[in-house]
């Protein structure tokens, strides 16, 4: 009940902040970038030192150094703000699958960071904090805060809430769910559906569940807006769909298309990351999110740590997370490509705007199952790397329709086995009833070089191409594609 309480409060006070000006929000945002470095500095041994010759006063952002992932692992220890906390017994807690949904120190929210830009890296935080993400976006979404009001006239009919990503995991958006529905909150019902199953089933239970809101990744999306448009999924006819929601990746325009001709529905664009989810919500009537400014600062940065103009792509962002007090990240260097809007969201909202990220978009993968094609996700190989704490970087390649190579590079000092990866791999791909469809091989290298082109590694290879047709959205339904 208490969990309830919480989630609901958390939500009706983001929705009031939704209606300030934006002149309040960055007061705000200056009042709490200033309590959280004192904060930091006065509980963590790292930010202690790190500040030492710093005017914690009066400092702005700019005068503080960049905080990169491996630095943050490195000292992982001395980061944190409880001494109790422990590198070693996080990796102990989440590599051992009972105690997703379970409180670490009986207190604290953990996950892993994807791995999607490399070294994956633990977050701990406050279990309530966990559902800031979840909850910004209902209460600036315009759809769940007109519903509240009537929530405690029917107890009995809770919102509904369907979420279709991998199987439950300490990855970002299976802790969160996972914390959900371990919590008590008979005011949501939450339905966990996963990317692998087969589409007959994944129409079946939603036609069963009818969901108010769906939380998917882009190519789950597409499939389930085919599905509707061919009458199979029968969420539009029962009416009480009302919001869909973009996770993990960039959505293109002409999926967007497809996926709002069917459902008759905005798509919002959540975009956020394991070391701060409440980083935006996304828009309920225009593309684009809004930055959570009273959460977070975001900085769109060049190589050289210099902001970019609006409307000008970035280099990298930082990230500083302002609710995360045991875990402080304070300018914290994540890669993405990051455009921010020059003008004000038509919507009306006071935060501000991303326009769009780039450095999330990954070449996709297509295997042939009895002579039509299936999409599967690059997360089924992210699934198994997240549990290599000791991985630097790695790189996907499919080599075969249904062939893949795992390349992976240890951090300097450490030691991969290649045997223990394969064991990850494989539990990842029978975890998703694949095991007699895929085939793939396990390097250990020194390195994986950066493209020489883009100067960034690309983690992702599809050197088979796609079958043919794929690249046409529009054609997508008569390709045979199994997604």
């Amino acid at each position: 009940m208490f969990d309830m309480i919480r989630f609901g409060l958390q939500v009706m006070r983001l929705r009031t902040l939704r209606r300030c000006h934006y002149k309040e929000i960055v007061a705000l945002q200056e009042r709490r970038w200033r309590n959280l470095v004192r904060y930091a500095s006065s509980r963590s041994p790292f930010y202690r030192e790190r500040f030492r010759s710093v005017d914690l006063g009066r400092c702005q952002p700019p005068d503080l150094p960049p905080l990169t992932k491996a630095e943050m692992m490195a000292h992982f220890d001395a980061l944190v703000t409880d001494r109790r906390i422990r590198r070693a017994e996080v990796e102990r807690f989440i590599a051992e699958p009972a105690n997703l949904g379970r409180c670490y120190l009986h207190r604290y929210a953990v996950c892993h960071t994807s791995g999607s830009q490399g070294q994956s890296a633990l977050v701990v935080q406050e279990k309530g904090d966990i559902f800031l993400g979840l909850a910004a976006q209902l209460g600036r979404g315009h759809e769940l805060p007109s519903f509240l009001g009537a929530l405690c006239s029917r107890i009995g009919k809770p919102v509904r809430l369907a979420v279709v990503t991998q199987k439950p995991g300490f990855y970002p958006s299976g802790a969160v769910f996972s914390y959900l529905a371990a919590a008590s909150m008979p005011l949501l019902k939450l339905s966990h559906l996963s990317v692998f199953d087969p589409v007959a089933d994944l129409v079946a239970r939603l036609n069963e569940f009818q969901p108010e809101f769906i939380a998917a990744y882009p190519g789950a999306l597409e499939t389930l807006a085919r599905e509707q448009r061919e009458g199979r999924l029968r969420l539009r006819q029962g009416g009480r769909l009302r919001q869909l929601v973009n996770m993990s990746e960039p959505l293109p325009e002409t999926t967007r298309a497809i996926i709002e001709a069917a459902f008759g529905l905005h798509v919002a664009d959540h975009y956020a990351m394991a070391e701060c989810m409440a980083l935006s919500s996304g828009c309920p009537r225009h593309n684009g999110a809004h930055v959570n400014a009273d959460l977070a600062l975001l900085e769109v940065v060049d190589d050289n740590y210099r902001p970019v103009p609006d409307g000008t792509p970035g280099s990298k962002i930082l990230v500083t997370n302002f609710y995360n007090w045991i875990q402080p990240l304070i300018r914290y260097e994540i890669g993405d490509v990051v455009t921010m809007s020059p003008s004000a969201c038509p919507c009306g909202s006071p935060f501000p705007l991303v326009q769009s990220v780039a450095g999330r978009t990954e070449e996709r993968f297509w295997v042939e199952v009895k002579g039509a094609y299936r999409e599967i996700p690059y997360f089924l190989f992210l699934a198994a790397l997240h549990h290599c704490m000791d991985l630097a970087e790695h790189q996907v390649l499919q080599t075969g329709r249904n062939h893949f190579v795992v390349r992976a590079a240890p951090q300097p000092g450490k030691v991969l086995s290649a045997e223990r990866l394969d064991q990850l791999v494989r539990q990842s791909v029978e975890a998703e009833g694949l095991a007699d469809l895929l085939e793939w091989e396990i390097q250990i290298v020194p390195e994986i070089l950066p493209d020489p082109h883009s100067g960034k590694i690309q983690r992702v290879k599809n050197l088979v191409g796609p079958p043919p047709g794929i690249w046409q959205p529009e054609s997508r339904a008569e390709a045979g594609i199994l997604v």
